[in-house]
C-alpha cells in the first residue's frame, strides 16, 4: 500500500495540488432572475442540484449568473433567427446569412469560457483537477462487499484507485 500524502502545509513542494475535491454540503440555490425563460430557470435548478454546485463560492455567483444570462440570450437569438429566417436579404438584394449568427458566435465563445471556469464539461473538470470521491459508500457497505466475495488487498486497492 503506498504511503499517504502529507498535509498540504507540510509539503516541501507546495505547488502540487490535491486532486480530489471534498464535497461540501449542497448549497441553497439562489433565486433565478425573473426575466429568464423557463428552460433557463430549469437549467439553473439542475446546476444547483449537481455535485459541482458544492464547489461554488458566494463570490462566483456573478460569473455564474452571467453564464446563465448568456444561455437565456442564446435561446432568444435562436428564436429570432427562426422567425426572421436563416438567410436574409442583403443591402444589394443578395441572400446572406442572418447577422444574428455573428452575435450567437460571440455569446457561445463567452459561454464556453465560463463553462470551462466552472468545470461544466468532462474535459474542463479534468483540467481543473476536480474529481468526486465516492462519498456515498460507507465503511459498512465496503465491508459488505468484501465479505461477499474473497478478494486480495491488491484488487481492493486497484478498484479504489480507478
Amino acid at each position: 500500500m503506498p504511503p499517504t500524502r502529507k498535509p498540504a502545509g507540510q509539503r516541501q513542494n507546495r505547488v502540487t495540488k490535491d486532486v480530489v475535491v471534498p464535497l461540501r454540503s449542497v448549497p441553497v440555490a439562489p433565486a433565478p432572475e425573473s426575466s429568464w425563460r423557463d428552460s433557463t430557470v430549469e437549467r439553473w435548478s439542475f446546476f444547483w442540484e449537481s455535485k459541482l454546485a458544492s464547489n461554488v463560492e458566494p463570490s462566483d455567483e456573478g460569473a455564474l449568473r452571467r453564464l446563465f444570462r448568456l444561455y437565456d440570450e442564446l435561446e432568444r437569438l435562436w428564436d429570432a433567427i427562426e422567425e426572421t429566417g436563416r438567410v436574409v436579404e442583403g443591402s444589394q438584394k443578395q441572400p446572406r446569412p442572418n447577422p444574428l449568427f455573428k452575435q450567437i458566435e460571440t455569446f457561445q465563445a463567452e459561454a464556453r469560457q465560463l463553462e470551462d471556469r466552472f468545470g461544466l464539461s468532462p474535459m474542463s473538470r479534468l483540467k481543473l483537477g476536480v474529481t468526486f470521491a465516492d462519498a456515498h459508500m460507507s465503511l459498512a457497505s465496503l465491508n459488505e462487499r468484501l465479505a461477499a466475495k474473497p478478494v486480495s488487498v491488491d484488487e481492493v486497492w486497484d478498484e479504489a484507485e480507478a
